[in-house]
Order: structure tokens, then sequence, then C-alpha cells
């Protein structure tokens, strides 16, 4: 490297030091989440799934033949539709199903499936399109509540005037098993990151934020990074007891316990 190349990367180093000192960088450090695995029928739902929670899927629907204005689709754009739906809650969109290609009876099974927040007294939406290379083309709307009389069973059956019909699932929350936490280990610290609402490590009073003092009796500066893994992820049945350190400088003596977990979509995504 000559003098000049030399001179522009000593430069440019004390430049991008200065400006990471400027803007208050720090260490990132990847966050870690506890084990959540699907639970079986020997383990007891408690707390059972909470009332406002729904386990909602766009499962099926079926287009009419004949479009608003009387013409078959083939006859209009030489083809069936490709239809696919999209659901709202309060005028949010919260899922919408991949297009079928040209069927009258889209059966949407890799639709999106979770645990989403809702009660009878919410605005819920159903929207069926056609999907087109150039811009897709709405079919039909339809505004509802899940009210007793909507509901039948675990399916709501809505029907789209002048469009046809889509089929839902609308279930009980369904549950996951584990801890439901996420946390950071640092240099010699590890520190809670965020926990799924009505989680297990809620319960017990974990909060984001907390530094995790102890586990086990053991000080987690002791410890190493794979001993706090193998710690959180193997929980026994008696619990794991474990200090925090609240963002206020106050400590909690704990006992996390795996159970059950209804995580929404927007914390967890999928679940089946």
């Amino acid at each position: 490297m000559n003098t000049k190349s030399l001179v522009f990367a000593l430069s440019l180093a004390s430049t991008l030091a200065a400006a990471a000192l400027s803007t208050g960088c720090v260490a990132l450090y990847p966050e870690i989440g506890t084990s959540i695995r699907k639970i079986t029928a020997e383990q007891a739902l408690d707390p059972p799934p909470p009332e406002d929670l729904r386990w909602i899927r766009l499962v099926s629907g079926t287009v009419k033949g004949t479009m608003r204005d009387g013409r078959t689709w083939k006859q209009a754009i030489g083809k069936l539709p490709d239809p696919y739906a999209k659901l709202y809650i309060n005028d949010v969109e919260v899922m919408r199903t991949n297009p079928q290609n040209e069927t009258l009876e889209p059966s949407w099974d890799d639709a999106p499936r979770g645990n989403f927040q809702v009660s009878p007294a919410d605005k819920m939406r159903v929207e069926l399109w056609d999907a087109n290379t150039v811009t897709d083309k709405p079919i039909g709307v339809k505004d509802f509540r899940a009210t007793e009389d909507a509901v039948l069973g675990d399916r709501i059956r809505i029907d789209v005037p002048g469009a046809g019909e889509v089929l839902i699932a609308y279930e009980r929350a369904h549950a996951m098993f584990g801890l439901g936490l996420w946390f950071e280990l640092r240099t010699d610290s590890c520190f809670v990151t965020r926990l799924i609402g009505g989680s297990p490590a809620e319960r017990a009073g974990a909060q984001p934020g907390d530094e995790v003092v102890q586990i086990n009796g053991k000080p987690v500066k002791t410890m190493s990074s794979n001993a706090v893994r193998s710690a959180f992820n193997s929980i026994p049945m008696s619990g794991l007891p474990v200090v925090l350190r609240h963002a206020d400088g106050s400590t909690a003596t704990v006992t996390f316990r795996e159970g059950p977990i209804y995580p929404t979509f927007a914390e967890f995504g999928r679940v089946d």
C-alpha cells in the first residue's frame, strides 16, 4: 500500500469511528428464543385459551359462474378466475391466501393460519379477488361480525353478495408448549428481550429488559453461553429457579415452568 492509500485508509477509519461514537452505536447481540413446540394430547391446557383469541384460517370459497353483468368468466376474460381472499379485522388486513389458478371452487390449503385477537364486537371483512398479471380485480366484499348467529360450530360461512361465499375456520385459540421467552447473551450477562403475552414466563413475573442474574443458584456471569442456553431449553418438571433484576433495580426470584402458550399471529406467526 502506498503512502497516499495508507493515509486515506487511516483517515477513513478515524472518520467511521468518530461517526459511531457520535451516533451512539452499540454492539448488537443475537436474540435467542426458548423452545416452543406443539402441544400433545397428554398436556393439560392450564390456563385454557383466552376468550378473546380465535384460531382463524380462510378454508375455501365458491365463486359464482357469472359476473355481475351476466357474462360468464370465459366470456369476459377468456378463462376462469384465479381467486384469492383477504381477511380484515377492524379495517386492518390480517391475512390473505395465495391465488388458486382457474377455478370457481378454491381450496386454500396453504393459507395462513394462527391465533388472532378478536371479539364479536369487532368489525371483520372478507374480500374475494381475481389475481391478474396486470391489475388484480375485486370479485366481492362482505362486512360481518363473529356473533353467535354467524358462528356455526367452529366455522363461519360468509355469503359474499353477487360473488359467492367464503368458509372461515373460527376456533378457540390453538396452543403451543414452552416458556415463551426470548433473551440475548452479552459478554457476561443475559437479558430478557421479549415475551409472548400470557406465556408461562410472563405469568411467572418476567419482564422485557430484565437481567437474568442467577439460574438455578448459579451466577450467570460464571456460566458459559452454552450453559445458559441449555438451562432455558431443558427446564425440569419441577421448574427452573431464576433471579431477575428489573429495570428499576429491584430483584425477584421466580420459577420458570413450561406450559401452554397461545401466541398471536403477530407475535409468532403460523400456528397449526
